[in-house]
């Protein structure tokens, strides 16, 4: 009979110390375990390739952190954008949640990165080194010989090889995948930060992979502690159905799970949904010639033999606040210039008068900044629009162009004038400022009023 009652997560004995697990294999031919293979290894290949892919000649994804500039899809995004970045957050963390409320905890069982390279990386090669479970435990409890000794050096060199790819791979997300091979073949004084970080990244990953394991999802991932705030009744879990009475006692789903519960106790915090167990049930199921899916996705209603629900409050709320958020994220995107200005009065005096050829003229001055968010070096300038139709002039600096690198901005004074007896007789004191790049068909127009003397 299977107790109901804990008072120590699966791993923990008595006394507090930590219990190490070596779940067995999940059968080979089970289902959920062939697609499950398909998926996360689909996931690991992406991992490693996106550094190293590019769309119109720039990378598809990068953080150049040095240059404080993201690259999403080959579009250019600058760290005074982050705004966007809050929105693009947002709309992941209510997609999970969405998820969780439906699926209940599919992201840990099938996408996590812990899960994905746990299992289908470092699991295996202990295997094929030392062998199944059996032989796992066996070796951990063993005295010191040369044969573990031997097995736990080749075991923790291949680790370390893995750790070396992951790390690069990762390196390439911020430096590209061309750099970070380049600074993997070159010495390492030459990119001591760069060989720093990955170093570092190569020790997390041997701590947890090699050695923590099923703890970060049981003490450090948060995710685990707050699902029951995004569950309930309705959402899918593996479920054991105790009324079929079917069950016999081999522990099966025991062995098999990487975070050591009973998935016959219910639903509990520490189960990733990895399906592990619901492979190994329907395994011995085939074999005693029972009816398979005696574990398998189900919520507490379709225990209750009521169909779950999958569009309810709960879940409205989370879709619309998705799309709420993923809308305003189109919007700001929708509305992004990659080359912009922006003209401000300069400080000081608001105009003068100046005196020229017997004429007096109007001057007001102004200061313009040109923004590239594009890859690409722009030249630009201001000058009045053609549009004005007056005698107003632009001067120190109309006309001048600016080589405006990529990601930065740059200042520029110029100068209105007009004649005194114009600006009297104009309706409407503004006029039009008009912003060129040099490559771009595209214009911005500023509007910029002119102060003057009162008419007497």
């Amino acid at each position: 009979m299977v107790s109901q009652v804990r008072d120590r997560v699966a791993t923990t004995d008595a006394q507090g110390r930590r219990i190490k697990l070596f779940p067995s294999e999940v059968p080979k031919n089970g289902f959920w375990k062939r697609l499950r293979f398909k998926l996360q290894w689909a996931l690991i290949a992406i991992y490693l390739i996106v550094p190293w892919l590019t769309l119109n000649g720039h990378p598809v994804l990068q953080i150049d952190l040095e240059h404080r500039r993201f690259s999403v899809l080959g579009v250019l995004f600058f760290a005074h954008e982050m705004p966007n970045l809050v929105f693009v957050v947002l709309t992941g963390l209510l997609f999970i949640a969405l998820m969780t409320a439906i699926f209940g905890r599919i992201w840990c069982g099938w996408s996590c990165p812990q899960t994905v390279f746990l299992e289908q990386v470092f699991r295996p090669i202990e295997r094929f080194l030392i062998g199944d479970h059996f032989a796992q435990r066996a070796l951990s409890q063993a005295p010191w010989s040369v044969r573990k000794v031997s097995l736990q050096t080749a075991k923790w060199l291949c680790f370390t090889m893995v750790a070396l790819i992951l790390s690069h791979s990762f390196l390439g997300y911020f430096v590209g995948g061309p750099s970070s091979f380049q600074y993997l073949t070159t010495s390492p004084s030459l990119h001591p930060v760069a060989f720093f970080w990955v170093w570092l990244l190569v020790l997390v990953v041997l701590f947890d992979f090699g050695w923590f394991r099923e703890q970060f999802c049981l003490i450090a991932c948060p995710y685990g502690r707050f699902q029951s705030v995004m569950m309930d009744e309705h959402s899918l879990f593996l479920a054991y159905d105790e009324k079929r009475k079917d069950c016999i006692e081999c522990n099966k789903c025991v062995t098999v799970c990487p975070t050591g519960i009973d998935v016959r106790n219910g639903l509990q915090f520490e189960c990733i949904a990895c399906t592990a167990c619901a492979d190994a049930c329907d395994s011995v199921m085939l074999k005693i010639g029972k009816p398979t899916k005696l574990i398998g996705y189900g919520s507490m209603k379709s225990l209750q033999g009521m169909a779950p629900k999958v569009f309810r409050g709960r879940t409205w709320v989370y879709a619309t606040l998705m799309c709420i958020s993923l809308g305003f994220l189109i919007v700001r995107l929708s509305q992004r210039v990659e080359l912009q200005s922006e003209v401000q009065r300069a400080v000081g005096k608001p105009y003068e008068l100046v005196e020229l050829n017997g004429e007096t003229f109007v001057l007001n001055q102004f200061k313009i900044r040109y923004y590239n968010l594009d890859w690409s070096v722009h030249q630009a300038g201001v000058a009045l629009s053609a549009r004005v139709g007056s005698r107003a002039e632009l001067i120190q600096g109309a006309y001048q162009t600016n080589q405006i690198e990529s990601g930065k901005s740059e200042e520029q004074q110029f100068f209105i004038k007009i004649p005194l007896s114009e600006f009297h007789a104009m309706e409407v004191k503004s006029l039009a400022v008009e912003t060129y790049w040099q490559g771009r068909t595209t214009q911005q127009i500023n509007e910029v009023v002119l102060m003057g003397p009162d008419v007497k």
